[in-house]
């Protein structure tokens, strides 16, 4: 699934450069502080890296289709279970509103699809190792603030809200807990444009 979901963003990416002459790749690596809602989890810091592509169609408004790795997840202060870790391809098309034409100050508007490629719950005790699946995938809502210079450096805070449950499945309620255990996501990262030309 890892590999199909690579050649999908792959094909993805190369088709919009075609159709687009303006286009400009990218990459962008930066760090997750993530939790789980309705669970007695701690933050959980981690690392986010990937690329993108950014689509200038009008002055103060770019298309940017984005495919990430995002490590998630949170941190146990139990003697009964662990950290939970959820490795995510995410899927995302990010919309940008300029200030200024194309650069400087921005806003962030999101819509995407996170697929699990890996995760673990680890249990301590107990015998239910196998009676907490994670769902496999999570919609995404994605809102933030950046600033991009001239020569293609990008700083950005972004704020990630999934919408479907990891408990999604029902097997349990994971510590106990009421009500869906939804990711939330605070990411602060470094972008960089590339001038194709």
């Amino acid at each position: 699934m890892k590999n199909c979901i690579l050649l999908i963003g792959i094909l993805f990416f190369g088709s919009i450069s075609l159709l687009n002459a303006q286009a400009r790749p990218g990459i962008k690596l930066g760090v997750n502080n993530s939790n789980l809602s309705n669970t007695t989890l701690e933050d959980k810091k981690d690392l986010y890296i990937g690329a993108f592509v950014n689509i200038p169609l009008a002055d103060y408004y770019a298309l940017q289709p984005e495919i990430l790795y995002s490590r998630q997840g949170g941190t146990s202060n139990s003697t009964e279970f662990g950290d939970v870790n959820i490795n995510y391809i995410a899927v995302t098309a990010v919309n940008k509103f300029y200030v200024s034409p194309n650069k400087g100050f921005h806003f962030i508007i999101g819509l995407g699809l996170d697929f699990n490629v890996s995760s673990d719950l680890n249990i301590l005790f107990g015998s239910n190792n196998d009676a907490f699946e994670i769902s496999p995938v999570d919609l995404t809502f994605t809102g933030g603030i950046g600033y991009e210079f001239g020569f293609g450096l990008i700083l950005e805070a972004r704020y990630k809200q999934g919408a479907i449950s990891t408990d999604f499945f029902g097997n349990r309620d994971l510590f106990e807990e009421d009500g869906s255990q939804l990711n939330s996501v605070i990411q602060v990262g470094l972008g960089y444009k590339f001038k194709i030309k």
